[in-house]
């Protein structure tokens, strides 16, 4: 798989924001979703100043199972909504547990495929 310029990995977790590009640059910086949800697009927006230009964001996430959130689904829409909010005009990509990618419009629609499947994204990484 070619990775091409002008892409962010961003990875949503309930403690820690992480982020990173295919030249190695790569961040995290600690954000604990679970006591002020509602402020995850200026972190989001914050980390990613480091990472302009690019186009495209590669999310996963694992920060929808905080207990801020009162479903799953929830939570997932909720951490989709404030990427989209930090990072206007770029195309959103969610891993899921399908085992690809799929558009930010497809997962707010059916947003359980796409909780907690950075795992399956590090190991069909690694096995290819």
């Amino acid at each position: 798989m070619a990775i091409a310029p002008g892409i962010v990995g961003l990875d949503i977790g309930g403690a820690n924001l992480k982020a990173a590009r295919a030249d190695g640059l790569a961040r995290s910086a600690p954000f604990e979703l679970w006591k002020q949800p509602e402020q995850l697009g200026d972190a989001l927006r914050q980390l990613l100043t480091e990472f302009q230009p690019f186009e495209r964001l590669a999310v996963t996430m694992t920060g929808e199972f905080c207990d801020c959130f009162e479903t799953k689904r929830a939570g997932v829409r909720a951490i989709l909504t404030a990427t989209a909010a930090a990072a206007p005009g770029a195309v959103i990509d969610v891993w899921t547990t399908a085992g690809a990618f799929a558009e930010l419009a497809a997962v707010l629609e059916n947003p359980l495929p796409a909780a907690a499947a950075n795992w399956l994204a590090l190991a069909t990484f690694c096995g290819r």
